[in-house]
């Protein structure tokens, strides 16, 4: 040995052996932690996609605006999320449609849990009635000239 050097052989095997389960699982929370991201972003742009669709529904006279909304957002929350269990959606219409999505996810290690809770709504959208309105704006603001 050099003179100055005080390791023994295999001390780095030990130490290697010591951080590498911190690294594994550092990393496997960390990908764990972007499925949980990944799933909350999906299932906001799915309540909102879905309460949008239930609201331009009740601009009919007989529109259905939650069996509308419920339906597509069943449709969009029923693609397979890893780490994600118990996907429920609830709908509530009126002046506005808001969809909530819950779930469950899981960790594999030491059976943790996180409750996801994804949500959205929109405005009843009436196209003609807003048509009218900014016509009418228009008509006040070319008359002030």
């Amino acid at each position: 040995m050099k003179r100055g050097c005080f390791f023994r052989k295999g001390s780095f095997t030990i130490e290697a052996a010591c951080v590498m389960s911190l690294i594994l699982l550092a990393l496997t929370g960390t990908l764990y932690l972007c499925f949980f991201v990944h799933n909350r972003a999906w299932l906001t742009a799915a309540a909102y996609e879905a309460a949008l669709a239930g609201s331009i529904e009740g601009a009919h006279a007989d529109g259905r605006m939650a069996e509308t909304a419920d339906m597509r957002g069943r449709e969009l929350g029923n693609t397979g999320f890893y780490t994600a269990e118990n996907l429920a959606v609830n709908v509530t219409a009126g002046d506005r449609v808001k969809v909530v999505y819950t779930a469950d996810t899981f960790w594999d290690f030491g059976g943790l849990s996180w409750k996801l809770k994804a949500e959205g709504s929109s405005r009843v959208i009436r196209p003609v009635e807003w048509i009218r309105k900014v016509n009418a704006a228009a008509d006040i603001a070319g008359s002030i000239k």
